[in-house]
């Protein structure tokens, strides 16, 4: 047997081995918008939303507690982390992960 022939038996399957045991990468990058929390609709259809522009709002599709918390913290400026946003329907909907509330700067 050459020795490229033998290089290559030795060295291919290590390096498989070696790719294969890699951890994946994360492709999943998380996204964040800003924006104020409002609420939209008539009752008693209404939306739990965030206007990120005076013309743009996006609704939010999160889980009672974290629901409730933004409800109380209506009119605050927050950070909403997502992974989708559903863009199929008008406004769209955006699949909270988790949110952070932007304190106030004092001037």
């Amino acid at each position: 047997m050459s020795t490229i022939k033998q290089v290559i038996i030795i060295v291919l399957p290590v390096i498989l081995f070696i790719y294969g045991c890699s951890p994946a990468k994360d492709t999943s990058e998380t996204k964040y918008i800003m924006g104020v929390v409002v609420v939209v609709g008539n009752e008693p259809f209404t939306n739990l939303a965030i206007q990120t522009s005076p013309s743009d709002v996006v609704i939010l599709d999160c889980d009672k507690e974290t629901k409730d918390y933004l409800l109380n913290n209506q009119g605050k400026k927050v950070k909403i982390f997502y992974e989708k946003i559903d863009n199929t329907k008008k406004p769209n909907i955006i699949y909270l992960q988790k949110s952070e509330i932007i304190p106030e700067e004092k001037q």
